[in-house]
């Protein structure tokens, strides 16, 4: 885990009957959702928080080593899948939401992904209970049942195969004993441990970049190129889209040289449930200089490719973008390269300007900072008058990039 003094998160074991760990609850630290009211208003923002704060930030291998995260999904949240690996998340409906038609055909479809889904504070309430035919776990906290229930009761009535109880707010070894006697196979509670801080660095992301693209997405004649393109045009959405590869359930059949072919390799669907992800998280502004930096050593490396055979122009302008990510997201190069599993030829290009994509980043960098004495001593096969043509559009490509991103 970092040391980073900032609380991203909290968690929670759930224990099985023999009190083995099986699964974590994951609980938003970071928005205030400690009444409906403040459901209803941060909900979205909340589980958004948690989802890209387990997903991206930390790691869900972190977090979990390898067992199912349970997270509370919101209303908007269960129409909009997740993009992540359906055998690490645990689907909660939360206990104010409707079992309306609609509702209940978007359980039906996380589950026909493969997702589990849990009913989060079932009380025994009529309404509530036309969850249960449509959920693989019925969460009960023995705290708050209705009267004229019990934790037995509840069980006795509406257990069916394969549906899973777990006993919430369990305290006491007594609670402990009981619930496990009348049925309950999980167990969640202070009797076992409470919600431990999960601390971090919270890598915000383009409010600009993030609404650019999902205003691509939603434009059915723009293609994969026009997608890739909204993606490229900005370090930190081109670093998700790789941690997003590395995590979602997307079958790498080929390594992955580029932004373009990962977007490629994603699909518009998931790439449509990553952004809304995304969209629905804590959203800031980046330096304009930094990203100027970024793009223009993207499209210097980008040009630079076009004008020699045998090196791909998408790998070319991902190396030179992610030349600079350590500044965006304050981890080191060498941690990058490891964490996004770049290729060796990536990442000794990155690391140590070595290889075809090392030469050409190195020779974008001279360009950029106009150190002509280094650029006619790097091996190359461009006239000096083809790299100040480069260099002219390559600095215009920036400026249209910056101007379609509002940052102009």
């Amino acid at each position: 885990m970092s040391d980073n003094n900032t609380p991203l998160m909290a968690r929670q074991p759930i224990l099985n009957k023999n009190g083995k760990t099986v699964a974590y609850e994951l609980l938003c630290r970071t928005v205030d959702v400690g009444s409906l009211e403040s459901q209803t208003d941060n909900g979205n923002m909340a589980t958004g928080e948690v989802l890209i704060g387990a997903f991206h930030d930390l790691g869900i291998e972190n977090i979990t080593n390898g067992l199912p995260a349970f997270v509370n999904l919101t209303e908007s949240w269960l129409h909009t899948p997740p993009a992540v690996q359906t055998k690490k998340l645990v689907a909660e409906v939360l206990e104010y939401i409707s079992p309306t038609p609609a509702n209940i055909e978007a359980v039906k479809n996380l589950r026909s992904l493969g997702f589990k889904v849990a009913l989060d504070d079932y009380t025994g309430d009529v309404e509530q209970s036309k969850w249960l035919p449509h959920v693989d776990i019925v969460k009960v906290d023995i705290s708050d049942i209705l009267p004229g229930h019990s934790s037995a009761s509840l069980y006795t009535q509406h257990q069916r195969d394969n549906l899973i109880w777990l006993a919430e707010k369990v305290e006491t070894l007594e609670e402990f004993e009981r619930c496990k006697a009348e049925g309950y196979q999980l167990f969640q509670g202070f009797f076992f441990s409470q919600p431990s801080p999960l601390f971090g660095t919270r890598h915000n992301d383009s409010q600009f970049a993030v609404m650019r693209l999902l205003k691509t997405l939603n434009n059915e004649d723009n293609t994969m190129e026009d997608i890739s393109n909204a993606i490229q045009s900005d370090p930190q959405l081109s670093y998700r889209i790789l941690q997003f590869m590395n995590s979602a359930s997307v079958a790498k059949v080929a390594e992955i040289t580029s932004v373009h072919h990962a977007t490629t390799m994603a699909g518009v669907n998931r790439i449509k449930s990553w952004a809304n992800m995304l969209a629905l998280g804590r959203l800031d502004h980046k330096p304009r200089a930094l990203l100027e930096q970024a793009l223009s050593r993207a499209y210097l490396c980008q040009m630079i490719a076009l004008q020699q055979n045998g090196v791909d122009q998408h790998t070319a302008y991902t190396t030179g973008m992610f030349s600079l990510l350590d500044a965006f997201i304050d981890i080191p190069l060498a941690e990058v390269c490891t964490k996004l599993e770049l290729s060796p030829t990536m990442t000794d290009a990155l690391l140590n300007h070595e290889g075809k994509y090392g030469q050409i980043l190195q020779l974008a960098i001279a360009i950029s900072k106009g150190n002509w004495a280094e650029i006619t001593a790097l091996p190359n096969e461009i006239t000096l008058a083809d790299l100040a043509d480069i260099q002219t559009h390559a600095f215009a490509e920036v400026s249209d990039q910056l101007s379609l991103s509002g940052l102009s």
